[in-house]
């Protein structure tokens, strides 16, 4: 035991909703087992932890950059800039603190790489993305060239040669900035050459499709250690956003299974047109919902007010329907109450649905949702994709369809045994539980 505790591990999370609660569990786990963790984080998007986590040291690069810097970057941009301003930055934290042995940093904070080369450091990646998700990040990029022009509509409905039953419109595009800048940040993030493993925040019994293919791909050892947020150590981490926490009182008042709870997550952008649409058709679904419109969501205005008189009649005075800025979704998809998630499935928000054994109603928008909304529609069964332009009444369909139709039941059904694996994982003799072990054995002996 004394010999783990002098191992002094640095950790690097990525400065974003999606990413830095799974990489401060993962740090909570290191530490219960002996491991001395210093936590390094960006200036940009940064608010004090430190009080969840008094076993953790921090430290803060001032990297000088805000959010008026993504706004005007775009955000594959501004994660490039993020890095190239950091290199230097970091390696003059090391030349300060000599006394790291090891370094775990976040795929999308790549500037740890070549400084941790450079004084011949060891080191592992994390990715708070699906093992999958890595994967077509690889076969996006070694067809790049078939996305420098439009493809063909018939070529996207193709499957991806031996990664089924993924399409190629599943593959991890996005509209936050050119192909080719997409490109330049995935061969960043994708380069696993120089470091000693891979750790997942995922599951075996998730992925175990994949895993096999994956450590092929990069030839090293991959560690599947989640969903952390499920293991014994784990420690709820403060979000970005305030959470109204009130929604849980109304939640309390409703039936079982009633209600569908709506968010897009921490960086998604919903039309106008699409938000009216989507509110009347809850509207006519006759179901209640919890909605998040998280301020900056929408393009135009945010405000109840500019939707029709319907939908705040439901939400004002019929009680039927309760909107917030921002819900402890956890707590919210655990409750008894919740039938049913609208939500644009990035990783966090399918994990935690998963382990709460509820089904989805997937409305991707870009990046790696497209990947798990197939994984849930086609692999684990638990989901069923919304395409297209949205209508009330296609709305009010899906709703009804996973609320109380017998489709949905199946689903819940489905994603309960999915729970039930999940929570076997993480406790001793599972998957992720096991693989844990191998990661502090390995970080051990580095």
């Amino acid at each position: 035991m004394l010999e783990i505790r002098q191992k002094r591990v640095l950790m690097i999370p990525a400065p974003f909703e999606g990413h830095l609660p799974s990489m401060m569990n993962l740090a909570s786990s290191l530490s219960s087992r002996g491991f001395s963790i210093t936590i390094v984080r960006t200036q940009f998007n940064f608010y004090d932890i430190s009080d969840h986590f008094l076993d953790l040291r921090f430290y803060t690069i001032d990297d000088g950059l805000s959010e008026s810097d993504m706004s005007s970057l775009g955000l594959v941009d501004f994660i490039l800039k993020l890095n190239s301003v950091c290199e230097p930055l970091f390696k003059e934290f090391l030349t300060l603190h000599d006394d790291v042995d090891f370094i775990i940093h976040d795929e999308f904070v790549y500037f740890p790489r070549q400084v941790a080369e450079d004084l011949n450091l060891p080191k592992m990646v994390f990715s708070a993305s699906s093992v999958a998700t890595s994967i077509s990040r690889c076969l996006l990029m070694e067809n790049q060239d078939q996305w420098l022009l439009p493809p063909q509509e018939s070529k996207l409905e193709e499957l991806v040669p031996e990664f089924h039953p993924f399409r190629y419109k599943d593959l991890p595009v996005t509209a936050h900035g050119s192909i080719e800048r997409l490109m330049l940040l995935y061969s960043n993030v994708s380069k696993r050459d120089t470091c000693s493993g891979i750790i997942h925040n995922s599951s075996n019994d998730l992925e175990n499709l994949f895993t096999s293919a994956a450590e092929d791909k990069w030839g090293v050892e991959l560690y599947l250690v989640g969903p952390l947020h499920l293991t014994d150590s784990a420690t709820s981490c403060p979000s970005f956003f305030e959470e109204e926490r009130k929604c849980l009182e109304w939640l309390e008042k409703q039936e079982t299974n009633s209600v569908i709870y709506i968010s897009i997550g921490s960086l998604a952008i919903t039309q106008e047109e699409e938000f009216v649409e989507l509110a009347m058709g809850l509207v006519q679904s006759n179901q209640p919902f919890l909605w998040v419109i998280r301020p900056g969501s929408i393009t135009g205005s945010n405000s109840l007010e500019s939707l029709p008189e319907q939908f705040r009649q439901a939400v004002t005075h019929d009680e039927r329907g309760f909107v917030v800025n921002w819900a402890p979704q956890k707590e919210v998809l655990g409750h008894r109450a919740v039938g049913g998630f609208w939500n644009h499935c990035g990783w966090n928000s399918s994990l935690e649905s998963i382990s709460c054994g509820m089904p989805i109603i997937c409305r991707p928008y870009s990046g790696d949702q497209r990947v798990n909304t197939r994984l849930m529609t086609n692999v684990w069964e638990t989901a069923f994709e919304v395409e297209g332009e949205l209508s009330r009444g296609i709305v009010e369909m899906a709703v009804k369809k996973l609320i109380v139709g017998e489709e949905g039941e199946d689903m819940r059904k489905r994603a309960i045994i999915m729970k039930e694996k999940l929570e076997a994982s993480v406790r001793i003799g599972g998957s992720s539980y096991s693989a844990l072990n191998r990661l502090v054995y390995s970080i051990t002996r580095s």
